[in-house]
């Protein structure tokens, strides 16, 4: 996972996230990593357009998109 989160980061590209909501649902979204730290980790989601910061423990799974193998220069 650490692997994604850094690959966002490094590269402004999206990847796909599987995240337990506040209320302690899970959710599959589609996010930009805006900045890593201490306090988490600060999230553009997508759709519904948002910024979010989470613990990561609260980071269940990470990949990439679709048609995005990892390959950005």
């Amino acid at each position: 996972m650490e692997r994604f989160l850094q690959y966002s980061l490094s590269h402004d590209r999206p990847i796909r996230l599987i995240i337990q909501e506040d209320d302690g649902r899970l959710r599959q979204v589609s996010a930009v990593v805006e900045e890593r730290g201490e306090g988490g980790v600060r999230l553009y989601i997508l759709r519904p357009p948002r910024r979010i910061t989470l613990p990561e423990d609260r980071i269940l799974a990470a990949s990439y998109v679709p048609k995005d193998e990892g390959l950005a220069e």
